[in-house]
């Protein structure tokens, strides 16, 4: 049985939560749209920059597992 404290565990646990992150701001997304009429998606500061670091966790994650 494979222990699950290696690295790559860690970094699957973070990936997935921001997948999860992104994910939830995609229906945010599409609810706003969506509203009649439709409404701005309004983001605070602090979300603006942790859905930039997930999405840029995202990319990243997904460029070193196709080497």
């Amino acid at each position: 049985m494979k222990l699950m404290n290696s690295i790559e565990t860690l970094y699957l646990f973070v990936f997935i939560l921001s997948l999860l992150s992104v994910i939830r701001l995609t229906f945010k997304f599409i609810k706003a749209l969506n509203s009649t009429p439709p409404e701005p998606l309004v983001l605070s500061y602090t979300e603006t920059i942790t859905n930039g670091l997930f999405f840029s966790y995202i990319i990243t994650y997904i460029i070193t597992q196709l080497k």
